[in-house]
């Protein structure tokens, strides 16, 4: 069978680095193929290249790229005019962007953004158009689907949005689909659902995909082939079956070992020490060599050539080449993980909420009167004690979030009681919550929205003490959070941009933990993080829990998380906790059919669970 996709020895350059180097590989048709690694290791600058779609300080500087579509034809993406690459883009090639809040057009509905693509690649317009935008919507599981088409993504959450970017890519019927983690927004249900619509799609259309993802799980259930990817170049490419068998190169390794399992609760996550090296690195041997517990002295000074390994795997390590195998290899001398010591509950709880309701308004008319509620939530109940972690788990829209802001006055209650270390909070007007503010702090979802780009580092972490009346010792305490959550101190002076994902959400812990509270409330703190930064944030929460005694309400959809990290797992669902219990309980032992589909869609790789 021919290639759909050739992409051969295709390098970028932004300034004096090559985010992108010597990068080859193909997709057939019906054929998926993933690309792995951490981020900032040129995944979605490949896939930009591909599409010609580069920022303006980057520059293609060798490489081809042949598309040999349905019709025969095969052209050279690189020779295109600007104009017949348009016209390519959304067609015969589609692409699912990472960031759906500034790809989707804000001054636009949902319903004419996807027409619009309709309109120019299928001819449809007006109701047919309409209806086929429907039917988009309600194929990658948006609920009420009509009313979505008329509304702005602005309406719409974060998961909504994405499934909004993922339908309106699937309008134009391309023959290539690059999807730039897209699923990352989405809760396990509903990933299930967006990722079997996507190989029912490959089924009916034999159409071929480039998949970028950092979750292990996504790749063993949609990719063929795997190319996995560190600093600008792809160290292995195998077959999905033999990279999740034997995974070969010590990168590879060391992303399935970072992954959270069962069998480790208690333990520490494996991590890899270091970052991707930024882009201006000139680099001489192996990339991965500074990061790599089995380096020896030839890594470090000659760059490594490709092995092949039985079932189609290559490798590009030092480690394969039989000209090398007598050279001494590091050992490695991580530490053995230890068991963890727990700290026994207390006779009380820290949190006890009771039958917590929050109903939204819905006004219509010019005079906006109000002709009904939305449950968000209906009526939850639960306790918490100080040093445990309780996991709130369910599907984008049950109410999670909502609760957790709703516990701390965020959002108005409608009905119930929160009441944290005996003192009752709901009710209480803003003078009376700010003292009791420095018992409970929020770790929000997205640390880049929730740190304030203005502002220095040093100045986000202070701004929570000097609110609650702390003068003295400020900058001293500043750079002990920030050793405490594995910063440097002379970080403090850096703005929010400056920083990784990774790094971010260490900074939002630290101006949590900045006022010494009891409980935090973690809203999704490690939904975009790919798994050796997860392994990271992970570590440092359960350090933090043993060091500190804090009780975390932990607000997720990712189960082996869970499975790692809870005590004791609530499930959601509609506004309201179907099922409670411990975590061994719950995730072994689902009694509510909605938890058994939860657990049943959660397809990332919890090894070692029952």
């Amino acid at each position: 069978m021919s290639n759909l996709l050739s992409v051969r020895n295709l390098s970028v350059q932004i300034g004096a680095g090559r985010p992108v180097d010597d990068v080859s590989f193909e997709i057939k048709p019906g054929e998926t193929f993933a690309l792995l690694g951490e981020s900032g290791c040129g995944k979605s600058m490949t896939a930009l290249a591909v599409m010609r779609l580069l920022p303006p300080a980057a520059r293609l500087i060798g490489g081809k790229v042949e598309y040999a579509a349905a019709d025969g034809a095969a052209r050279q993406l690189m020779a295109l005019t600007e104009a017949e690459m348009r016209r390519m883009r959304g067609g015969g090639i589609g692409m699912i962007f990472q960031e759906p809040g500034t790809s989707l057009n804000p001054v636009m509905s949902i319903g004419r953004q996807i027409e619009e693509v309709l309109d120019l690649h299928l001819g449809l317009r007006g109701e047919p158009a309409r209806r086929r935008a429907r039917e988009l919507l309600d194929a990658v599981g948006i609920p009420d689907a009509g009313r979505c088409l008329d509304e702005y993504p602005f309406q719409l959450s974060g998961g909504m949005k994405q499934r909004a970017m993922i339908a309106m890519t699937l309008a134009g019927e391309p023959e290539l689909l690059i999807a730039d983690e897209p699923t990352t927004a989405l809760d396990v249900t509903i990933q299930s659902q967006v990722l079997d619509r996507l190989k029912q799609l490959q089924r009916e259309r034999n159409m071929g995909m480039l998949l970028i993802t950092h979750d292990l799980g996504v790749v063993e259930r949609m990719a063929d082939h795997v190319g996995v990817m560190y600093a600008g170049q792809l160290v292995e490419v195998a077959p999905r079956e033999q990279f999740f068998s034997s995974p070969a190169h010590p990168y590879s390794k060391k992303l399935f070992a970072a992954l959270p399992e069962r069998a480790g609760r208690g333990q520490r996550l494996s991590t890899i020490p270091g970052r991707v090296p930024p882009l201006d690195t000139q680099h001489v041997g192996c990339r991965f060599a500074p990061r790599c517990s089995e380096a020896f002295a030839d890594c470090a000074a000659i760059a490594p050539g490709w092995h092949a390994q039985p079932a189609g795997q290559q490798v590009r390590c030092h480690l394969y080449d039989p000209a090398r195998m007598d050279m001494r290899q590091a050992e490695n001398t991580a530490p053995p993980a230890t068991a963890a010591h727990e700290t026994p509950p207390p006779a009380s709880p820290l949190l006890e909420v009771r039958d917590l309701k929050v109903h939204f308004p819905i006004r219509k008319g010019l005079l906006q009167r109000t002709v009904g509620h939305v449950p968000a939530v209906d009526g939850i109940s639960f306790s918490l004690q100080a040093g445990r972690t309780l996991a709130l788990v369910g599907e984008s829209g049950c109410g999670k979030t909502t609760a957790g802001k709703a516990i701390l006055q965020l959002v108005q209650p409608t009905a119930g009681s929160v009441q944290l270390g005996g003192v009752e909070l709901t009710g209480l007007a803003g003078s009376e919550l700010q003292p009791l503010r420095a018992q409970a702090q929020m770790v929000f979802q997205d640390p880049f929205a929730s740190l304030n780009p203005r502002m220095r580092i040093g100045a986000i972490i202070a701004e929570g003490m000097r609110a609650l009346g702390q003068r003295e010792g400020v900058p001293e305490r500043i750079a002990e959070l920030l050793e405490q959550v594995g910063l440097r101190a002379d970080m403090a002076t850096r703005y929010p941009h400056e920083f990784s994902g990774g790094q971010r959400q260490r900074i939002a812990i630290a101006r949590a933990l900045a006022v010494s509270p009891k409980l935090l409330i973690c809203d999704e703190p490690t939904s975009a993080l790919d798994v050796s930064v997860q392994a990271q944030i992970v570590n440092l929460l359960h350090d933090l829990q043993q060091t500190l005694g804090l009780a975390y309400l932990f607000i997720t959809h990712n189960m082996a998380v869970v499975d790692y990290l809870a005590d004791d797992v609530a499930v959601m669902y509609k506004g309201r906790i179907v099922e409670m219990g411990n975590a061994e309980q719950v995730l072994g032992h689902p009694q509510h059919a909605y938890t058994q589909t939860l657990l049943a869609a959660a397809f990332t790789r919890m090894r070692g669970a029952a």
